[in-house]
């Protein structure tokens, strides 16, 4: 099970985080979504619930289409115990209008899953700085 669920959330990030699946899908519907930052920043706090969550990827989707930002995952290192999983990750935010000037944050992401394999609890510490001055 260890291996499978590293391999499950490896695949969320890669694959479904990056355009090929909707994320929501593999997501408890009493989820926890959490990234800290500033307070006065929408993308930041706590989202409880797939609605909330939903509302989430929505304000972020939209603040990257609108600053014309890509946004990519490298995953760094992956460990896992029991139904936790914690990746490394390396995000990288590049602008349209000059590809040249990519952001760079380093994050931890935490996933806790349930016994349908659904995550439950999924908390992202980044560099808010990066994320703060990137999407402000």
């Amino acid at each position: 099970m260890l291996v499978n669920n590293k391999q499950f959330i490896k695949n969320w990030i890669e694959n479904t985080l990056q355009g090929q699946g909707n994320p929501l899908d593999d997501l408890d519907q009493q989820v926890v979504f959490f990234i800290p930052g500033a307070r006065d920043n929408p993308i930041f706090g706590k989202f409880v619930g797939i609605e909330e969550v939903k509302r989430f990827f929505q304000l972020l989707e939209a603040k990257l289409l609108q600053k014309k930002v890509t946004q990519r995952f490298l995953i760094k290192d992956c460990i896992a115990e029991e139904k936790q999983v914690v990746l490394l990750i390396e995000e990288t935010f590049i602008p349209e209008k000059d590809p040249s000037n990519v952001y760079f944050n380093h994050t931890a992401w935490v996933f806790k899953l349930n016994d349908e394999q659904k995550i439950v609890n999924l908390y992202c510490y980044d560099d808010t700085l990066v994320t703060s001055k990137l999407l402000e």
